[in-house]
Order: structure tokens, then sequence, then C-alpha cells
């Protein structure tokens, strides 16, 4: 059979790591190049050490986009909304793109200032670009050939409140979420350094991270209105990989525990990688996959629902993946089928 030819900008990155250790086990892809500017001619294996032996590819500063079928973009924000006009102009119509940055998820241009501080350099691009939200937006997704992959935090948020939106529960929903340090970049800063971060918690952006308003997006279009308003503080954990999310809402009148449940198992039958399960999550049963575990509770006129997913690869990597096998027409678990490191 055969295999579509991906490329990767931004591959010496943590997400560009996981791109590449994943798509190395996809049966219906090869990766044509990766590129990164710190390790350029170098072997992907300077970048990440765990890929020794399982590949020979070297980085490259460019890549040849007319050879490419898809391409993923692992950069920072802000290179994407850069770039993508000219690789287009370049490549044509043909070209899949799945973006990792946030450049793309927003629909409205004025919220960019607000919540990524800087005016969007492609606003004709922000309607074209479905959002990569497979379990929520399925439909569109097999329909295009540009998406904006969620961000980890907004993962997470969206698919513990998605069955609720849906279903018609609006309000102020509370979310506390503890995120690892993988999440912030391979680059050290103050609050991801081990030194700093080992043995302690700090909340950072409370109410103000980029990811409320592409949350609040996607539950308004399951809503089909204005729906559940996010209340979100984030905490840097003192882990590497996962997020972990707490969200409380208050349960509607007349509604019953039964009810809110069946919201859930009626929102995620046949989605595979969504998993509800009976008692709250652990971080060690998703890490390492791209499953995302959910659980719900209802006492006492409040709802609670946590969950749990791998920032690196539900929250990014393997979501991209995920995204390009809805694109493809493929089954969306092709390589992905594998389980998370336990404990």
């Amino acid at each position: 059979m055969k295999k579509i030819k991906v490329g990767i900008e931004g591959g010496a990155g943590f997400t560009g790591g996981e791109l590449i250790r994943l798509l190395l086990s996809h049966p219906k892809v090869e990766i044509a190049a990766a590129t990164s500017s710190t390790f350029p001619g170098q072997p992907v294996f300077l970048a990440h050490p765990n890929l020794r032996g399982r590949t020979g590819l070297s980085f490259t500063r460019k890549l040849d986009y007319s050879k490419l079928d898809c391409l993923f973009l692992a950069g920072g924000h802000g290179d994407a909304m850069a770039e993508v006009p000219a690789i287009l102009a370049a490549a044509g119509s043909r070209l899949r793109i799945i973006d990792l940055s946030g450049d793309f998820r927003l629909r409205d241009e004025a919220l960019y200032p607000v919540w990524y501080t800087r005016k969007h350099k492609a606003p004709e691009l922000l309607k074209k670009f479905a959002y990569g939200l497979v379990e929520l937006n399925r439909a569109e997704i097999s329909k295009a050939r540009l998406i904006a992959n969620p961000g980890c935090f907004a993962t997470a948020t969206a698919l513990a409140l998605g069955p609720l939106a849906k279903g018609g529960i609006s309000g102020v929903v509370s979310v506390t979420a503890i995120t690892g340090s993988s999440g912030s970049g391979a680059n050290p800063t103050p609050i991801t350094h081990h030194p700093t971060r080992h043995s302690n918690l700090k909340a950072y952006k409370p109410f103000t991270h980029q990811h409320i308003p592409e949350v609040e997006q996607i539950l308004e279009r399951l809503a089909g209105r204005k729906a559940l308003k996010l209340s979100l503080v984030p905490i840097s954990g003192p882990f590497s990989r996962g997020i972990y999310a707490v969200c409380q809402v208050d349960l509607p009148k007349g509604w019953t525990a039964e009810r809110v449940k069946e919201l859930y198992q009626a929102a995620y039958k046949g989605s595979s990688f969504v998993r509800l399960v009976p008692e709250p999550p652990s971080l060690n049963a998703v890490n390492g996959s791209n499953h995302c575990d959910v659980f719900v509770t209802v006492q006492e006129g409040r709802i609670c629902v946590i969950s749990a997913i791998d920032n690196l690869v539900k929250g990014a990597s393997g979501q991209a993946i995920q995204n390009l096998n809805v694109m493809m027409g493929w089954d969306e678990g092709v390589g992905l089928e594998f389980a998370g490191t336990y404990p």
C-alpha cells in the first residue's frame, strides 16, 4: 500500500518529537522530513534520545511542500499564522495542514490580541480551519484539509464538559486543572526548571489562560447558543506529563444523576479514545496514550466531572494524528491503538 508523505515543521520540540515517535509506527504514513533550526543536518536522536536506533532521519532546515501530502506545524504560537499563507501559495490546495499551535483555533480575529497578545496575520484563513477535537467535531474534520489542533487544557476541559453543553446545561463552570512541565516546551523557564518545580505547586494565569476562549467556542457550537462559561485556574504540577482537570457546575433543577450520566454515555458511544471510568481517573492510566479518562458524579446539587489526559499525546501530537486519520477517511485509531504505561 502506498504511504502518504508527511513533513514536520519544528521537529525538535516535545510535540515534534512525539509526532516523530508516533508516526514511525503508523502503517500508512512515511515521514519525508522534519525541520529544526537548532539541529539542522543532525540526527533526530540528538533532540530525542528515545528515538536512537528507531530512525535514520536527520533534521533539515526547510521542507519541500510540493512533495508532501500533509504538513504538521509544531512551532511556537505566531509562527503558523505568518507561514501558512505562503505555504498554501507554494503547495496549492492539495496539501493538508495540521497546526498544533494556537494560531487558528479561534474563529474571531478580535480575540487574538486579547488572549494571545498579538494581532492575527492571516484572519482570512481562520474560518477555513476545522477545530480538531474529533470526539466533538468529527463531521467537520472529515471534510477538512486544514485543522487547528486543540490546546492541551482545552482538550481535557472540552471533553469533560462537551456532553453537558450539548445537553443544554449552562452557567459558570469552575475548573481547576494541573499540568505537567512538558506543556511549557523544551526550553526551561523559571516555572518549568526542575529545581523550582519539583515538590511544588503554583497557580498561573487564573481566569486568563489562552485556552479559555477555544473551550467556550466549541461548547457554544455544541449547545447552539451561549453555553457554559469557563472559570479556569491552571496549576503547574511537579511532574513532566499529564493534565488533570476537575470541573464543577450547578445541577439544573429537576435533573438527576442518571440523566447527567446518560449524556456522557450517548456523547462518547463509539469514541474509542474517551473512556468513562467509575472512579476519579489516574494520570498514570493515560500517560503515554491517546486516551482521555472521564469520571462524572452528582452530589448535593452539583455536577463534578474529572478528566485526565497525556498533554503531549491526546493533548497534542496523538490528537494531531487522530485528526489526520479522520481527514484521510481511515479508522481514527490507526497508529494510536497502544495503551499507556502503568504505573
